[in-house]
């Protein structure tokens, strides 16, 4: 085998292990901003427990 293909074959494999690692890493992260929002939604404080400087999540009002 020449030095050239060997080369190219090697950073080839080298480039898509990089991509399905990225691939992994995206669903992972995917994964927990779902997991991360769905346990928002269900645990939502009423008024008396909301203090000041907290994230609130605001919908635009539906136009008829």
């Amino acid at each position: 085998m020449q030095l050239d293909v060997l080369s190219a074959s090697t950073v080839g494999a080298l480039a898509g292990l990089a991509v399905l690692e990225v691939l992994a890493l995206v669903m992972v992260w995917e994964g927990c901003a779902i997991r991360l929002t769905l346990q928002a939604y269900r645990h939502q404080p009423t008024h008396q427990e909301r203090v000041p400087g907290d994230r609130v999540s605001v919908l635009p009002a539906r136009r008829p």
